[in-house]
């Protein structure tokens, strides 16, 4: 009778320390992967920022003043040289066929508690159909600014005309910027279009 005991409650004991042994596996696993969650959540990029809004980078602050338009730049002949810059230092040739450019003016500011260095190749678009790439053109001198300072400055960059989701990025910033451009395709061409039409009319007085 005892043997028979002993002999049923061993393969129970076994099950006991194997079932427990699995708990704790089972345990342990749900531990780490709770844990890698919370690591992936805080490594996580924050989302893009939109044009006007201020983006937190390495040393400083970044705001994205404006985009303006290859083909609405001698409207804003004015304004560059208002600021000092001119269409020729702006580099207002033109693109390659099948390609856009357009000016990103930004402005950055160091805190009050530290400097921040800064040059245009530190500026980055990609997007869908664009390979990280930097400015063809600037009007941005390279240096540090002092704590509590700040520069704004002006960049071109180019795309090509399909391209879309343009993300502006500067060094090893986390935060992207969203660089919303305006369709190219057929807006020139129907431009030119009626400006031809309105030549034939006056023409045929």
């Amino acid at each position: 009778m005892i043997s028979t005991l002993s002999e049923t409650g061993e393969p129970r004991a076994r099950w006991s320390l194997f079932a427990g042994a699995l708990l704790f596996v089972a345990v342990l696993v749900a531990l780490a992967a709770g844990g890698w969650g919370l690591l992936v959540s805080l490594g996580a990029p924050a989302p893009p920022a939109a044009v006007g809004e201020t983006v937190e980078v390495p040393g400083g602050f970044l705001r994205v003043d404006g985009i303006t338009p290859e083909h609405m730049a001698p409207m804003q002949a004015g304004k560059f040289g208002a600021s000092g810059m001119s269409m020729s230092s702006m580099g207002m040739d033109m693109a390659p066929e099948g390609f856009r450019r357009f000016t990103v003016e930004v402005s950055l500011a160091a805190p009050e508690g530290g400097s921040l260095d800064y040059s245009a190749e530190d500026f980055r678009i990609s997007g869908a159909g664009v390979p990280e790439t930097g400015p063809v053109r600037h009007q941005l001198e390279a240096g540090t600014l002092p704590p509590g300072s700040g520069t704004s400055g002006a960049l071109i960059f180019q795309a090509p005309e399909e391209a879309g989701n343009l993300l502006l990025t500067f060094g090893d910033a986390r935060q992207p910027v969203v660089l919303e451009l305006e369709p190219t395709r057929g807006q020139g061409h129907d431009n030119g279009g009626d400006r031809e039409n309105e030549k034939g009319s006056h023409g045929g007085h």
